[in-house]
């Protein structure tokens, strides 16, 4: 990858990616991908405006994300991203947190879907995309295990969608999925452990005023804990995304 096809933002890391243990929060993490990934696209001429105005859209199909190392609030970091297209059909991005010393401290993939505004349809990468953004491509990614069989669960609570949580397209923010299955587990969960890694599926999309049933299952791994999530529109039962969690102890107490 040349250095001039790369996104670098300057960042700090702002209080509101903090969660009440003082670690990160995962599902704000992804916005800052989300953001980062918008300005990108805003200069290459490929963003949701653009895409609009010829009656197309995309369509989050997949994030997967590792945590290398613990960022602090207030601690300086540069996040890159970078996007290939793979197989004609999906926009793969990359993208990586660095410390001051380069060193990578979160690293993620995303997959994106560009679909017709009025169906959801895929459509073909080629004829809507800049050629000079199509000349290389992107090699097959390493797609994580993400179907977990919640037939027996732990924990289940359920969400109405509010006018807060939709996006510019108007269907419910990739991130809110991420924010529900994380809320179903409880508190004192949040003093014992903290995210190493993340993959989450999305599969429809749901839209206000719907009402959400998402499912946790909960799995040792070894030195790390697993937690199963599926995320249900509640009147048709449609499955909606799917996560795994991994995660790790932590050792202070509340801070």
């Amino acid at each position: 990858m040349n250095k001039e096809q790369i996104f670098t933002q300057q960042m700090t890391l702002p209080y509101s990616v903090m969660a009440a243990n003082n670690h990160i929060r995962l599902d704000r993490i992804l916005t800052l991908f989300q953001d980062t990934a918008a300005l990108h696209a805003l200069e290459l001429g490929i963003s949701g405006y653009d895409l609009e105005k010829i009656g197309l859209k995309w369509f989050i199909s997949r994030y997967q994300i590792q945590v290398h190392d613990r960022l602090q609030l207030g601690q300086p970091f540069v996040l890159k991203t970078w996007r290939l297209p793979w197989k004609n059909l999906y926009e793969l991005r990359q993208f990586t947190i660095v410390n001051t010393s380069d060193i990578p401290v979160i690293s993620a993939l995303g997959v994106w879907v560009m679909v017709r505004a009025q169906n959801s349809k895929p459509v073909r990468l080629t004829p809507h995309m800049p050629a000079v953004l199509m000349t290389q491509t992107a090699p097959a990614p390493d797609l994580w295990t993400n179907d977990p069989d919640l037939s027996g669960f732990d924990h289940e609570k359920k969400f109405c969608v509010r006018i807060h949580d939709l996006d510019m397209n108007q269907h419910v923010n990739n991130t809110v999925y991420v924010t529900w299955a994380m809320e179903t587990l409880p508190i004192s969960w949040w003093f014992r452990y903290t995210p190493h890694s993340l993959v989450v599926s999305y599969h429809k999309e749901s839209f206000y005023p719907d009402k959400i049933i998402v499912r946790t299952k909960l799995c040792n791994k070894n030195k790390y804990m697993k937690t199963c999530h599926a995320i249900f529109h509640e009147a048709s039962g449609t499955k909606l995304a799917c996560l795994t969690l991994i995660w790790k102890k932590i050792s202070h107490g509340p801070v």
